[in-house]
């Protein structure tokens, strides 16, 4: 494959030499319309384009030349990337390892041993260089709420309106703001050809589910006000206002003999109902749900309004439920132009996610945690740096994954008010001078706590955004993704270097007879260490220990009508979470006496000339033992989801509510005595973690050790295969 010819780079390298198209034209004999045509899209042919750069590397253009050649280069084992890739070079010498690793596979007299390796080799360089490929990153903000994220989001990537748009500094934010529980879903900033606002809908499903929520509540509040310990059951505040605004339902302010009051028409429908369903079915009639089709609103220019203005505006009617042909969102895409251009050729899109408020590990947090592409923002309040959620989560990531923290994958970000950083004080008790010294005593106190917590390492960002300049702070988050394709590239050139040093040493008997040698010792260490540990933890423990710990009852009250599948607490999701620390339990022991056989190979003499060998077998071992405990969780969300949600338990539970206090324990209960009669569906989750265990770690590594490997890949080890269940 070769290159596509993009036609923009030609005004980028006029624009590098300071040329006009005057002169570009004269020089290169095109002309000057023709190149006009060219910079605005058209696009040139060959032979022009050849003119076109020899000519711009005559007048000065330093990098027409190097493009020249990047245009006739033949990509066969890495897709083309841009020219402007940061990693470009690295990939090169990619694409000609993978050349160089085809040629040597051609010849069937080459030793098996050296075979094994370049195989590996050869999968794991695929791997990283379509990482490095593509450009397309995220920044997901997370943190609890009310912290200030998405005011910090929008003054960090000015996402503002203009300032005499508004009538004071903290009212510029596009994105919606107030004191938490303002945003209904979450938003993505993303860049596109013009202003725009996309809406990826709640389902059907998920809106009745969401409305019958609505009305049982207030149906309860009407007919006993059943409560637990004290807490009376709700929608989320931002669900409530979005319902009724969409039904048309506003609380309506009075003045009665001069007193304001509020009247809620909610309560007059629901009392002029027979039934709860009836007053259901009135409120699903108000909303009018089936109208509501618009997925997508573009700005208007002939409007003459702001484009920002439009944009805020916009957000806040879709965010709200007032526009009367647009469902509740499951998420919202705002389409900026230019979006991100600070990041050069990089798409950058911003995820400003669902703040916290109860069960920190939720599925749609999970997700983004365990994206590759993906760095996470910790946001938090000065004052309570790193704050509550983001220690839960990088205790979550350290328990469950095998993800390191240092490696541009997490960030804290803490959000100091006026004042905030100089009250630090320092050991002697004398507050900090200035803003950057108190920063500098909140990152000491920060960086202790979390190594108490076993986390250190993760860096610290802060941001007042009446005072610190966002660009920095761009700059900051903008090296966290760089560090993360840094250590991809690092691994990469370690790789190419692997794979060339047994290319061109293929004939060394010693070469070949230092590899056989490990390849020898690793068969031996896998023949005796090849079980998986026993059982640590029950899977669905987390479930139960989360169940009992909610913050909300009315939060595990959502999750029993909806059969454990509730997207603020996913029973489910909290299986798979339990059988991933388990797993990670489980091979720890196993992880630990690897290392140390590597250790051990490392340190045998004879074995240097294979050291790069050695280094790549203890890399590849952990990235198959990443993909095993990413795999365990989703095998067990297969293995319970259709019993679990199927099961009579839920009806039972759901039916609690106002029972008195305990509701959760009541709760955790009923479901303990499920699980702990469903014994089978331990048997069944036990055979497929040995499964794939095999699979996933085992039997990658001990075809670097065998003569009769084959040259195909290995199977898809992301593809859970479940033994026929058996009947629970």
């Amino acid at each position: 494959m070769s290159p596509v010819l993009s036609p923009s780079p030609f005004a980028r390298f006029r624009s590098e030499a300071d040329v006009t198209q005057a002169v570009l034209a004269e020089k290169a004999g095109v002309d000057q319309s023709r190149i006009s045509r060219i910079e605005k899209g058209e696009a040139p042919s060959q032979a022009e384009a050849d003119k076109l750069l020899d000519a711009l590397s005559q007048l000065g253009s330093k990098r027409a030349a190097d493009f020249k050649a990047y245009t006739a280069k033949q990509w066969l084992h890495v897709e083309p990337p841009s020219f402007w890739n940061p990693e470009l070079a690295c990939l090169e010498t990619a694409e000609e390892t993978l050349s160089g690793i085809a040629e040597f596979l051609e010849s069937d007299e080459r030793p098996w041993p050296l075979r094994r390796q370049i195989e590996r080799h050869r999968e794991a360089l695929q791997r990283a260089s379509t990482f490095l490929t593509r450009l397309d990153h995220n920044l997901a903000f997370i943190g609890d709420m009310g912290v200030g994220k998405s005011t910090a989001i929008s003054f960090i990537f000015d996402l503002l309106i203009p300032p005499a748009l508004a009538d004071k500094p903290i009212n510029r934010p596009i994105l919606e703001t107030g004191g938490g529980g303002t945003t209904i879903c979450e938003v993505h900033i993303k860049r596109g050809p013009e202003f725009g606002i996309s809406i990826v809908p709640m389902t059907e499903t998920e809106l009745r589910e969401l409305v019958a929520d609505f009305c049982t509540a207030k149906w309860l509040g009407l007919n006993g006000d059943k409560r637990e310990n004290g807490e009376v059951l709700n929608v989320s505040r931002e669900a409530d206002r979005a319902i009724r605004n969409m039904a048309g339902l506003n609380r309506r302010r009075q003045t009665l003999d001069g007193k304001v009051t509020w009247h809620d028409p909610v309560t007059d429908l629901a009392r002029s109902c027979s039934t709860e369903e009836e007053f259901r079915t009135h409120v699903l009639g108000l909303m009018n749900i089936d109208a509501r089709t618009c997925r997508e609103i573009w700005y208007d220019s002939s409007t003459r309004q702001n484009p920002m203005e439009w944009v805020t505006e916009s957000f806040k009617e879709v965010n709200n439920g007032r526009l009367k042909d647009v469902s509740l969102p499951r998420n919202i895409d705002l389409i900026i132009p230019d979006f991100g251009r600070s990041f050069g050729e990089f798409t950058i899109s911003v995820i400003d996610t669902k703040g916290v408020d109860d069960v920190a590990v939720r599925e749609d947090l999970d997700a983004r945690l365990k994206d590759p592409r993906t760095t996470i923002v910790f946001s938090s309040r000065f004052n309570d740096a790193p704050g509550t959620s983001t220690r839960i989560l990088l205790q979550h990531m350290r328990e469950t994954f095998s993800e390191k923290l240092d490696s541009g994958k997490v960030s804290v970000l803490a959000l100091p008010r006026a004042g905030e950083a100089r009250a630090m004080k320092d050991d002697s008790g004398e507050p900090a001078l200035t803003d950057a010294e108190g920063y500098e005593f909140k990152r000491i106190q920060v960086e202790s706590e979390l190594s108490t917590d076993g986390l250190s390492s993760v860096p610290m960002i802060f941001f007042n955004v009446e005072s610190d300049a966002p660009e920095q702070i761009r700059q900051e988050l903008f090296e966290q993704i760089s560090q993360m394709r840094k250590a991809v590239e690092a691994r990469l050139f370690d790789l190419c270097a692997a794979v060339q040093e047994i290319i061109e040493n293929h004939e060394a008997e010693a070469l070949n007879a230092a590899i056989e040698e490990v390849a020898n010792r690793l068969r031996t260490f896998l023949d005796g260490n090849r079980r998986l540990g026993a059982r640590e933890k029950l899977a669905y423990a987390e479930a139960l220990s989360t169940v009992r710990g909610v913050r909300y009852a009315s939060t595990l009250w959502a999750a029993t009508r909806r059969k454990g599948e509730y997207s603020g607490l996913n029973i489910v999701h909290l299986i798979g979470v339990g059988a991933a620390r388990d797993a990670k339990l489980r091979s720890d022991a196993w992880s630990i006496g690897f290392d140390a056989f590597i250790k051990s190979l490392k340190a045998d003499n004879d074995l240097q000339l294979a050291s790069r060998t050695i280094d790549q077998i203890a890399v590849s071992a952990q990235s198959a033992r990443a993909s095993f405990l990413e795999t365990a969780q989703r095998a067990a969300v297969e293995v319970y989801r259709e019993p679990l949600t199927q099961a009579p338990v839920w009806p039972v539970c759901a039916g609690e509510w106002g029972q008195g206090s305990g509701f959760k324990l009541r709760v955790a209960n009923h479901l303990e005595k499920w699980f702990t009669s469903q014994s089978k569906l331990k048997d069944i989750l036990e055979d497929v973690l040995e499964s794939l265990w095999e699979r996933s770690v085992i039997e990658p590594l001990l075809k670097v050790s065998q003569h009769n490997g084959t040259d195909e890949p290995p199977s898809d080890t992301n593809v859970v295969s479940l033994p026929e269940r058996r009947s629970a």
